[in-house]
């Protein structure tokens, strides 16, 4: 049987179908596009302000431990009864416990700290300064701050406090003959030869130099025989005659936290080196604590009637007594490293910080946080 095929069953689409199929198409596929765009920009804007807030809380984590600590001494509190068997004007930055609170004001804009940074341990082109030696051996080695790499406009905040632990003596020190001795082994102390620790009981506090340590049956004897060299003057006679002490006193370790912004060792996703807060502890070398925090600017509370509530707050260049300090406002600016389509303007300037070419902002989103810290003594 004959049939016929059928044209309109095996036509195709004419060129106006065709057409406007394409048209549809890319109409589409534009709108699949631009909405996995927004949808991008709005995860990378996520993350930028998820970044920041992250970093805001760990930068006031770690300054706010340290302020809560500061000038904490144990029992004894008054720092004008406080003794040292080193010369008054050779104690090292880091074990200065005579200032639990100090800090140096430079505000935006500026190229100069008040007071100037030049009391800091510093370790620049090879070259220390302030740094703590003994009998011409540089303990520090290199560790100081490079403060010709910390940021114009930022300030610097230290801190220093005497540890929680204390290790009771376990009999009185009251002549040059007797020792002093401690319950408790060497690594739980935290001590080692050379560093500076603090004898003290409820009335009085001595700061002295460790030169030995040897561990018995549970118990340490501290070393503190010196000859009056290197300006420690640190024989045990000495330290008997500056206090002598029972067997309710104890010994502790010297903690001091120095706080500053700088470039970071790392880059952002466009190979931006983004700025840092950074930390020197001891005299250990600083290490970059919270990548993205390019300001730190910090404000001290004045308590000029001694009821421990703040008068007024005050830069670091307007304290005249750091003794009346009682709370430390810190704010931070912290951004969120990469680019995510912001439009402001750098806190340092295009110079400072990494801008997008011809424009003035960096495509970074930026955020200032504040907090206010009280001391515990």
């Amino acid at each position: 049987m004959y049939r016929r095929n059928s044209r309109r069953g095996t036509a195709g689409f004419s060129l106006i179908e065709l057409m406007i199929s394409l048209t549809l198409g890319a109409v589409v596929t534009t709108g699949v596009v631009q909405l996995f765009s927004a949808n991008q920009e709005s995860y990378a804007l996520l993350q930028g302000q998820s970044r920041m807030q992250e970093s805001a809380r760990f930068g006031l984590s770690f300054i706010g431990s340290s302020v809560r600590a500061a000038r904490y001494s144990g029992c004894f509190s008054s720092v004008e009864d406080m003794h040292t068997t080193l010369n008054v004007n050779f104690v090292p930055y880091s074990f200065d416990m005579r200032s639990g609170v100090l800090g140096y004001n430079s505000a935006v804009g500026t190229t100069t700290w008040l007071p100037t940074l030049a009391t800091l341990p510093r370790s620049e082109s090879g070259t220390d300064t302030n740094v703590y030696t003994v009998s011409g051996t540089d303990l520090e080695a290199g560790n100081g701050i490079d403060t010709t790499a910390v940021t114009e406009g930022t300030d610097v905040l230290t801190l220093r406090n005497m540890a929680n632990e204390d290790f009771r003596l376990t009999a009185a020190m009251g002549t040059s003959t007797e020792p002093v001795v401690v319950s408790g082994i060497i690594d739980d102390l935290g001590l080692a030869v050379d560093d500076l620790a603090m004898i003290h009981d409820c009335e009085k506090a001595t700061i002295f130099r460790v030169t030995s340590l040897a561990e018995a049956g549970g118990e340490t004897t501290i070393g503190h025989d010196l000859a009056d060299t290197d300006n420690f003057r640190n024989t045990l006679e000495k330290l008997a005659l500056v206090n002598t002490y029972e067997d309710d006193a104890a010994v502790s370790r010297i903690e001091s936290n120095t706080f500053f912004i700088a470039p970071g060792s790392g880059f952002n996703e466009i190979g931006n080196k983004p700025l840092s807060l950074w930390r020197k502890r001891g005299i250990e070398a600083p290490v970059e604590l919270v990548e993205g925090v390019e300001n730190m600017q910090v404000l001290y509370g004045l308590d000029v009637d001694a009821d421990e509530i703040p008068n007024r707050y005050a830069t670091a260049n307007e304290v005249t007594d750091w003794l009346t300090v009682v709370s430390v406002r810190v704010t931070l600016t912290v951004n969120s490293i990469d680019d995510v389509g912001g439009t402001s303007a750098p806190t340092h300037g295009c110079v400072a910080q990494d801008c997008i070419e011809d424009l003035g902002y960096d495509g970074l989103v930026r955020r200032e946080f504040t907090q206010t810290f009280h001391l515990r003594n």
